[in-house]
C-alpha cells in the first residue's frame, strides 16, 4: 500500500514551479513597499490647459535640488503697451514653486496696429527674444506660449482685432515654443483677467488657505478696462445676480470670489469718455487751460478744449462722476457700484491696486521713496494731488510735479481725478482708508510683478 505523501514532500517535489511563481511575487511586494507614495497634495482642483479656466493651484515649496525645471511664456497684450514673463518653476508631481519672472514691455500695444496687423505681429520681436535668451535651449520646445490680450484689443471696431490675432498666432508659430493653434493667441475675458490677477496677488502674500476676510481685494487698473475682485462668504455669494460670482480653489481652501470687469472705464478709455462726453466737448473742466491738441485712442481722435475758466478739481470730479453712470440699476438695490454693475455687497477689509493707480501716484509724487515697490496711501492724497494740477497750466505744471512725463503732463488733472473719484464714488472706499497701492511683491528674495500673467501660467502648466 502505498504511503500517502505529506505536504513538505510535495513541496519539495514542486520546488522548482514554486521558485517560479513566489520570486516575482516577492519582487513586486518589495517594490510595492518601497515606492514613493504620492501624497494627493499639490492640484487644488483640477485645471483645463488649454484655456484660460479660473482655477488655482496649490504652490508648496519645493526643496532645492528637488523637482524639474520648467517654463511657461505668457505675453500680456494690454491697450498701451505689450508685456512678456517668462516664468521658471520648479516641478515635482502637482506641485509648483515660481523661482524667478523674467520680465519686459515695451510699447505701443497692439492695439496701436489697428491698420498694419503684420507690424503688429512684428512689434513683439524684442520680447520674444528676451524669451529665448531665458529658456535653455534644450527646453524651448516643450515650453509653453501664450498671448492674453486685453481691454485695448476688445475695444477696436469689429474684425481687426481678429485680424492683428492672425498675424500674432502665424508670427509666434515661426518660434521654437509650444503653441496652442486655437487658444495660444487669444482676448482674454475681462472676469478671467480679474480672477488671476487676484489669485496671484493672495498667492504672493500668503493668504491662500485663510478665511474670506483675511485675504485681500485686488483693483487692477489697465488701460482700456478696470478690474475688481474679492473674496466672499459661500452665503453672499448665494444671493449674487448672475454672472458675478467665480469659484477658485487655493491652499486647500474653495473661494467665493466677486469678479467684475469694467470694460470702457481703465486710465486710457477713461479719459476718451471723459473727453467725448456731449456736454463737455466744447468746454472741459478737466483739460488744462494753455494746451491745446487732441487725444487718440482706439482709433479715434478727441479734441482737447479747455474751459473758458480753466480746469478745477471740482467740477472735473462732478464731471467724472456723471461719466461712471452711478444712475444705472443693478438689480441690486443699496449695492451698485457703477454703470450698472452690482459691487459685490460686503465690502473687504483691505484693498491693493495696481497698474496705472501706481504710475500716477509715481508721476504725482505720491510715492515718497523710489526703490518702493508697495506703498500705503489713502484716496484723499491722488485729490490733493489732483487739485494741484488742475491749478497748473502745462507750462508751470513740471515745477509742481517734475516726474511727470511731458507727453503725459497734460491729461495728469485728468487721470488723477479720475483715480480719486473712481476709488471713492465707483468702489466706494472711505477717504480715510488705507489703500495698498503695489507693483511688485516680495516672494522667497524675489520681486514678482503681482498681475494676472502668473495665474495664467499655473493655470496653463
Amino acid at each position: 500500500m502505498r504511503r500517502r505523501e505529506g505536504w513538505l514532500e510535495k513541496l519539495y517535489r514542486f520546488r522548482g514551479i514554486a521558485l517560479l511563481i513566489g520570486i516575482p511575487l516577492l519582487l513586486v511586494a518589495l517594490l510595492l513597499v518601497v515606492m514613493p507614495h504620492r501624497s494627493g497634495k499639490g492640484v487644488a482642483k483640477s485645471l483645463t490647459p488649454d484655456t484660460f479656466s479660473r482655477a488655482a493651484v496649490k504652490m508648496d515649496t519645493i526643496p532645492a535640488g528637488q523637482g524639474s525645471e520648467k517654463y511657461c511664456i505668457i505675453f500680456d497684450a494690454g491697450s498701451t503697451g505689450s508685456r512678456v514673463h517668462v516664468y521658471k518653476f520648479l516641478q515635482k508631481g502637482g506641485q509648483l514653486d515660481l523661482q524667478s519672472d523674467t520680465f519686459e514691455q515695451l510699447k505701443p500695444g497692439l492695439s496701436s496696429y489697428a491698420d498694419a496687423p503684420e507690424e503688429a505681429a512684428k512689434s513683439l520681436i524684442p520680447l520674444l527674444e528676451t524669451a529665448l535668451k531665458t529658456v535653455p535651449t534644450e527646453l524651448q520646445a516643450s515650453t509653453k506660449i501664450k498671448l492674453g490680450a486685453t481691454a485695448g484689443l476688445r475695444l477696436l471696431p469689429e474684425g481687426k482685432a481678429d485680424i492683428i490675432l492672425g498675424h500674432v498666432l502665424k508670427f509666434l508659430k515661426t518660434y521654437p515654443f509650444q503653441l496652442d493653434d486655437k487658444l495660444g493667441v487669444t482676448i482674454l475675458d475681462g472676469a478671467d483677467e480679474g480672477a488671476f490677477a487676484w489669485l496671484t496677488l493672495n498667492y504672493l502674500l500668503g493668504h491662500l488657505g485663510e478665511a474670506e476676510e483675511k485675504t485681500v481685494a485686488a483693483i487692477d487698473l489697465g488701460g482700456g478696462s478696470v478690474q475688481q475682485a474679492f473674496a466672499i462668504k459661500p452665503q453672499d455669494a448665494s444671493k449674487a445676480p448672475p454672472g458675478y460670482i467665480t469659484q477658485l480653489s487655493g491652499g486647500g481652501r474653495a473661494y467665493s470670489v466677486y469678479v467684475h470687469s469694467y470694460l470702457g472705464f481703465g486710465l486710457m478709455a477713461g479719459r476718451a469718455a471723459v473727453l467725448s462726453w456731449e456736454e463737455a466737448k466744447a468746454a472741459n473742466p478737466c483739460v488744462l487751460a494753455d494746451h491745446q491738441g487732441a487725444y487718440e485712442y482706439g482709433g479715434m481722435k478727441y479734441e482737447l478744449i479747455a474751459h473758458p475758466a480753466g480746469p478745477t478739481y471740482d467740477a472735473c470730479s462732478k464731471l467724472v462722476k456723471v461719466v461712471l453712470r452711478q444712475d444705472l440699476a443693478c438689480g441690486a438695490p443699496q449695492q451698485c457700484a457703477f454703470n450698472g454693475a452690482w459691487g459685490g455687497g460686503a465690502k473687504p477689509s483691505a484693498f491693493y491696486v495696481s497698474s496705472y493707480f501706481w504710475d500716477r501716484a509715481t508721476d504725482a509724487g505720491i510715492i515718497g521713496d523710489k526703490a518702493a515697490i508697495t506703498w500705503v496711501l489713502k484716496p484723499n492724497d491722488f485729490s490733493a494731488a489732483a487739485s494741484k494740477a488742475c491749478s497748473s497750466s502745462v507750462s508751470t505744471l513740471s515745477q509742481h510735479f517734475p516726474n511727470v512725463e511731458a507727453s503725459q503732463a497734460p491729461y495728469l488733472c485728468l487721470d488723477l481725478t479720475f483715480l480719486h473719484t473712481l476709488l471713492t464714488e465707483g468702489f466706494r472706499i472711505k477717504e480715510g482708508s488705507d489703500v495698498s497701492l503695489v507693483k511688485r511683491v516680495k516672494y522667497q528674495a524675489q520681486e514678482i510683478e503681482a498681475a494676472w500673467p502668473l495665474g495664467a501660467a499655473i493655470n496653463l502648466l
